[in-house]
């Protein structure tokens, strides 16, 4: 990870799974680090473990609506340059709608999208005035299904799809890149939380975090607008383009939307 050696990135939703493996694998480059997540006894313990590198350590709720300009300033605050911004927090149930108490629903909402958007525009704005920068929204495969059973989820990824690829042509012209990465099932805290039970032919589809994290920072490196790791799930990407709607839903649904 040559490019960013040097650099500093700041990762939400540090403290396990992709965004931790994001961490390492910076870190392991030469990059600088402020990891921010709600756990600060891991937070922590992953900053001394990474100690070849400046690590910052900030701890926050993103789901608190004053919570991206609080970090932004702490950021400030500690003198640091941010020149890659990766917006990996994110969480989601497996539940119909109406199983679902509205607070989180709309906690989804708020961290997988309105926290996201606002860091962005926090940490662009100095980076469009340097002439470059690097931001890696962190979405799913889910974005291109609509899936009866984790209908708010899927919204919230598909509204951070359309906005990272519409970003990518959007801040171009201003030096900076806007990469989405799109994973499908990855072996996290994140989908034990989302599920009840795990379906056994889902986990057996399931990606490991570090393969993850690594396909989303090379296609970061390398300009891409959109990453989907692993075959599988380019496929199911494909899929969606020549199905009709109607028979997306319905097939998201009884693949991952399983809610009995």
């Amino acid at each position: 990870m040559q490019t960013f050696n040097g650099k500093t990135a700041l990762i939400t939703g540090a403290s396990s799974g992709i965004g931790e493996q994001m961490a390492r694998q910076l870190a392991a480059g030469g990059c600088h680090l402020i990891l921010v997540a709600r756990r600060t006894d891991r937070l922590d313990a992953l900053a001394s473990e990474l100690g070849a590198v400046t690590v910052d350590v900030i701890t926050a709720d993103l789901a608190d609506p004053l919570a991206a300009d609080d970090v932004f300033e702490r950021t400030q605050a500690l003198g640091r340059q941010v020149d890659i911004l990766i917006n990996n927090a994110g969480f989601g149930f497996q539940k119909p709608l109406l199983s679902l108490p509205m607070t989180d629903q709309l906690g989804m909402v708020d961290v997988n999208v309105r926290s996201l958007l606002a860091l962005t525009q926090r940490f662009v704005a100095p980076m469009v005035q340097r002439g470059q920068g690097w931001v890696l929204n962190v979405s799913s495969v889910s974005a291109w299904f609509p899936i009866p059973g984790m209908a708010t989820y899927a919204a919230s990824k598909a509204a951070v799809l359309h906005l990272s690829r519409a970003l990518h042509e959007e801040l171009k012209p201003f030096g900076i890149i806007v990469s989405v990465l799109c994973p499908g099932g990855t072996r996290t805290e994140f989908s034990s939380l989302a599920r009840e039970k795990m379906d056994p032919d889902l986990e057996k589809a399931m990606m490991p975090a570090d393969r993850v994290a690594a396909a989303g920072l090379q296609g970061l490196a390398s300009g891409k607008a959109v990453v989907v790791p692993g075959v599988l799930y380019k496929l199911m990407v494909a899929v969606t383009r020549v199905l009709p709607g109607a028979w997306v839903a319905r097939l998201a649904g009884s693949v991952m939307g399983r809610h009995h």
